[in-house]
């Protein structure tokens, strides 16, 4: 089930994000080798984790993470303004309408076809957010593993700058651009209709 958690809502989902932030250490830190915070020893959990984060996270029937992404306002502190500004040729984008979206995760355990069918599935709840509050582009920064993942998703996306070596890999930021066709395209893919266990959260963080 489909989950957006938010700063009004996320008492409600301690246990979720708990288990989210674990499986982030899991693949981030211990499969991928990146040099994060760990908050003891055991969950990956960084600055930008604060009230103005949004999570879409999808869970199963026991309420244990299988598929998350994070969103954060650009109008705040986030990942590109805050550390990876030199990767923007021009300004970092910002703006009310453009929030960026990193730390898409899937439980390591997985099948990998399973893994690709959650991807879909948080990243069509992400473009549901967007929809419902006003979001029209996100921004990212990519290893240059997953960068032929975002070119090839069908969508508008704009490179910032060239790709550049930071602390032993290559990479670079970008700007998606959608719009309605897109998510309907996404729907059709993934074959899912527009809908949120949380739907009321949506309009709460406007």
């Amino acid at each position: 089930m489909l989950h957006v958690v938010t700063a009004k809502n996320r008492s409600r989902y301690d246990r979720l994000r708990d288990s989210m932030h674990r499986d982030r250490k899991s693949v981030f830190v211990d499969r991928l080798g990146w040099a994060l915070e760990i908050a003891d020893g055991e969950r990956e959990i960084d600055q930008f984790d604060t009230p103005d984060a949004v999570y879409v996270i999808e869970a199963d029937a026991e309420q244990r993470h299988l598929a998350s992404l994070r969103l954060l306002p650009t109008t705040k502190p986030h990942l590109m303004s805050e550390v990876f500004p030199f990767l923007c040729e021009g300004e970092v984008p910002r703006g009310p309408d453009i929030w960026e979206l990193t730390r898409l995760c899937v439980r390591p355990d997985l099948p990998r076809s399973e893994q690709q069918r959650l991807r879909g599935i948080v990243w069509h709840g992400a473009l549901q957010f967007a929809f419902a509050t006003g979001i029209r582009k996100f921004t990212g920064v990519t290893h240059a593993q997953f960068l032929s993942a975002v070119l090839a998703s069908g969508l508008e996306v704009e490179p910032l700058g060239l790709p550049q070596n930071y602390a032993g890999s290559m990479i670079g930021a970008h700007v998606v651009h959608f719009g309605v066709d897109d998510m309907r395209r996404e729907e059709r893919k993934l074959g899912l209709a527009s809908s949120f266990a949380s739907a009321p959260a949506l309009a709460a963080t406007n």
